[in-house]
């Protein structure tokens, strides 16, 4: 019986440490199971955020992480990253008035991220959460399938069911 009880615990234990599925009803209708890693806010509204670090020297070759987000009236993306932030999930630096990012530093105690080239990010956001990340258009308005953001974080608009993208750009 100690065995079981004590396998219990750890199980218990082990389990926070991984994502948890989250069955997220798109905008666009379309329904997705996500592995959320933790969830910040509360409210009506939802979205996903989606960060890759890209570590192993190019793109789309790393373990993506999925957040969720809560919120009620009018939120952005640097609320939402704000709210990540204070909660403790992941630490964000930024610059140009909080427009830009400068860095996410992720450590779930499993899995560490920091990116190496601080300020080399891409965002974007898509209601589709099937849609292929990929290279910038010549335009700078997509990034494969999803809708660049070349504002800034500061003026980004979330809307309820969108998933919202940040990518890691490695230069060297």
């Amino acid at each position: 019986m100690k065995k079981i009880l004590s396998m219990i615990v750890v199980l218990a234990c082990t389990g926070a440490l991984y994502a948890t599925p989250y069955n997220f009803q798109s905008a666009s209708g379309l329904n997705a199971c996500i592995e959320v890693d933790a969830w910040a806010g509360s409210g009506a509204n939802e979205t996903i955020l989606v960060v890759d670090w890209n570590f192993m020297g190019g793109p789309y070759e790393t373990e993506s992480h999925a957040f969720g987000f809560r919120w009620d009236g009018t939120a952005y993306e640097s609320d939402m990253l704000n709210a990540f932030h204070n909660a403790g999930i992941f630490t964000v630096t930024s610059g140009y008035g909080g427009a830009f990012l400068y860095n996410i530093a992720y450590d779930d105690g499993t899995d560490s991220h920091l990116h190496t080239e601080t300020g080399s990010w891409n965002l974007a956001s898509t209601d589709n959460p099937y849609a292929q990340w990929g290279a910038m258009s010549s335009d700078w308005t997509k990034l494969g399938e999803w809708d660049a953001n070349m504002s800034g974080y500061n003026v980004e608009l979330l809307q309820d069911g969108q998933l919202e993208g940040i990518n890691a750009i490695l230069w060297s």
